[in-house]
């Protein structure tokens, strides 16, 4: 999978997505608020029961309207400004953020832009846009 590949040298196993949908059920870490869509984790992708710099990857599918939030979750669009603050705080230095949106979202904390693909499913279909972000490496330890 390409969006996998561009999030760096890490295995599919370590790349947590957030706003899962109906991935595998062999995806390890994935988180939703449905139950329904049986992820590992259900949680708000804006609140994550996770701790800071848990991840090397982090994949972001949340919906693309508000009407699709409405009538898939019963809650109103996160914006995705929250949920790659919450992204950036659960990613490793050095680690990866991509975002699957409509709209290219501003870069979040302690993060940069790394590139913006342009997505579409074929003809007749909207275009989307994939965006990588990737976290600051943390400060290196001073000496005494």
């Amino acid at each position: 999978m390409l969006k996998i590949r561009l999030l760096g040298d890490v295995a599919r196993a370590d790349v947590l997505h957030v706003c899962s949908g109906t991935l595998s059920e062999t995806e390890p870490w994935t988180v939703d608020l449905r139950p329904q869509a049986r992820p590992r984790i259900i949680a708000d992708g804006r609140m994550l029961p996770i701790r800071d710099a848990s991840f090397p990857a982090v994949m972001l599918d949340p919906p693309y309207s508000d009407r699709n939030a409405r009538n898939l979750y019963g809650v109103e669009n996160p914006r995705p400004s929250w949920l790659l603050t919450e992204a950036a705080r659960v990613i490793q230095p050095g680690g990866r953020i991509g975002i699957l949106h409509v709209l290219v979202p501003f870069t979040p904390p302690g993060c940069r832009l790394v590139k913006v693909y342009g997505v579409s499913m074929g003809i007749g279909f909207p275009i989307r846009a994939f965006t990588l972000y990737e976290r600051d490496q943390a400060e290196l330890p001073r000496k005494p």
